[in-house]
């Protein structure tokens, strides 16, 4: 497991507005998951190569992650950076971030 985060202050919609107009960035500025941030970001990135369609999923299903994990956090929860609220989005990320865990 790797750092705990504890931000009370976050916000969700700000979490999912930022992961869906800005590459993801809600991870990071909201949640305060620097490493969850980047590996999304490369899984879409691929995801986007192969063939359009994963990387949309990716994305999405990405939204929806920071969102959850920011209800967490205002909720008054610790979580860990790589720590993913998405069982299909942990799945995925799994493939590249051996350090990834699941936490629904």
């Amino acid at each position: 497991m790797g750092n705990k985060i504890t931000k009370p202050d976050a916000n969700p919609v700000v979490a999912l507005l930022l992961t869906w107009f800005v590459l993801g960035i809600g991870h990071l500025v909201v949640n305060g998951q620097q490493r969850k941030w980047l590996m999304t970001l490369v899984a879409s990135f691929i995801g986007t190569l192969l063939c359009c369609v994963p990387g949309m999923v990716v994305s999405i299903l990405s939204i929806i992650d920071a969102f959850k994990t920011a209800e967490k956090l205002k909720a008054g929860k610790s979580i860990d950076e790589n720590e993913y609220s998405v069982e299909l989005l942990y799945k995925i990320v799994k493939i590249i971030d051996k350090e990834a865990v699941f936490v629904p």
